[in-house]
């Protein structure tokens, strides 16, 4: 290997295509030392063999950002790696396989990374991913809609989304996630993700499938990275979740994406109503050749607020999904943790190391992660209640709400202050936190440490 794999600190697998970021990989890496080294050496052995024999990108200016940060062109080789200067060192985007690499700062001048903004404090320079909701609108109406999205709501305005898709190409962003609403009521969808890959950007698209063709499901491969599936059961299942018996129509567009040659995932919101259903989806979503398969934990915002008390699962269960996820690695799933989950998954004790190092992050809100509403109001996370900035780049410094919760991460209440796992979990869900306290900034209430520390 013509690298150290010590300059690689942390590797997070696969795309970004969804609200709750790309979530990760749950497996048996996770729970040994050992085992997360054999992934990063994998990683580092692709990466450095990249490297080897190819010229080096003009390097970034000494002493920190440019000014303006524009007048830097954002690192590309086609096909291969992106980057961006971070404290520290830099981050390194892979595109297939796809990954994020966070690397030091020796690696980050061989590949010549030019900073793109400066420091933030308690955050990146600027997002890694961003989710913009393309429209409100949506055919259905599912019971625990995060944005109380309707077949009523007008589209949305495209110029207004490629003006802010221009801001976080700017900003070097990495990869974007269309969401909704219904992402396919655009009649423009391929367009805005045609526009976000020109600017730099790999787009990535969640769906529910309604209103999926053959010719658009083609057009859709040619140009985003990920498509996920909205999918939390088959048959009446779904229906329980989902107020409407969409399973068929889910099943379908994975079948005609996988055949359109995109790369698919499938998303499922984990409810007091599918999760004893979860190995039966298991075994349909491997009969079908699925590998990527995301677990999102149910969040009370919008619609879902209403249902929460219905669709919640009982915190003691959430501690069997760990065991799950490593029984489904054995189908050749590999099962993600949106950043939700993760108190859930350090309940059970894994490494703090390996989880550091294959890229686990708790709440990345404000940290790595921004979202854009359909207003164009920035927020920490899809689920939080958006403000308007005058740019992306001075909602990421400036915004109050996002300001708030880095501070939290960084000076977090007990018990979060003396957990060890503290700076991977980040304190598990603001969400959730706010809808049962009142408070975003509480600890999580159905974090299984915060449980015993208040029994």
């Amino acid at each position: 290997m013509a690298g150290d794999v010590t300059a690689i600190r942390s590797v997070q697998r696969g795309h970004t295509p969804n609200c709750s970021s790309a979530g990760s990989v749950v497996g048996l890496a996770l729970l040994s030392v050992v085992g997360c080294a054999v992934v990063v050496n994998a990683w580092a052995d692709r990466f450095f063999a990249r490297l080897d024999g190819k010229p080096r990108a003009p390097d970034a200016p000494e002493g920190g950002p440019p000014d303006p940060p524009q007048a830097v062109s954002f690192f590309v080789r086609p096909s291969t790696v992106r980057a961006r200067r971070e404290v520290g060192g830099a981050i390194v985007a892979m595109t297939e396989p796809p990954a994020l690499l966070h690397v030091d700062e020796a690696v980050a001048d061989r590949v010549g990374a030019p900073w793109r903004g400066a420091p933030v404090p308690g955050a990146l320079t600027a997002p890694t991913e961003v989710h913009v909701a393309v429209t409100a609108r949506c055919p259905v109406r599912c019971t625990a809609c995060y944005l109380d999205a309707g077949p009523e709501v007008a589209p949305g305005d495209p110029k207004g989304i490629e003006a802010v898709l221009e801001q976080l190409a700017s900003a070097g962003v990495f990869e974007v996630a269309f969401g909704g609403g219904e992402a396919l009521a655009r009649a423009d969808l391929v367009e805005l993700a045609a526009t976000a890959r020109r600017l730099g950007l790999v787009p990535n698209v969640t769906t529910s499938g309604v209103g999926l063709t053959a010719a658009l499901a083609a057009r859709l491969a040619a140009v985003c990275g990920q498509i996920n599936v909205s999918l939390d059961g088959l048959g009446p299942y779904y229906e329980a979740v989902r107020g409407w018996d969409g399973a068929a129509v889910a099943l379908a567009a994975i079948d005609t994406l996988r055949a359109a040659g995109a790369r698919v995932g499938v998303n499922t919101v984990i409810c007091s109503k599918n999760l004893d259903h979860l190995p039966d989806l298991a075994h349909a979503l491997a009969a079908r050749g699925v590998t990527d398969w995301t677990w999102l934990r149910l969040k009370p915002s919008g619609r879902g607020a209403a249902a929460y008390a219905d669709l919640v699962v009982d915190p003691e269960r959430m501690l069997e999904l760990l065991p799950l996820a490593l029984d489904f690695e054995q189908r050749g799933l590999a099962v993600r943790f949106d950043c939700a989950l993760v108190p859930f998954l350090v309940a059970h004790g894994p490494p703090v190391e390996a989880l550091a190092r294959l890229g686990v992050r708790g709440c990345p809100g404000g940290h790595s992660l921004l979202a854009v509403d359909t207003e164009g109001r920035l927020a920490p996370c899809s689920f939080a209640v958006g403000h308007a900035a005058a740019s992306v780049a001075e909602g990421w410094r400036d915004d109050p709400t996002l300001r708030a919760w880095r501070d939290r991460a960084a000076a977090p209440p007990e018990p979060c202050a003396s957990c060890e796992a503290r700076a991977i979990c980040r304190g598990g869900c603001r969400i959730v936190a706010e809808h049962l306290t009142g408070d975003s900034l509480a600890p999580d209430p159905e974090c299984p440490r915060v449980r015993r520390w208040a029994a």
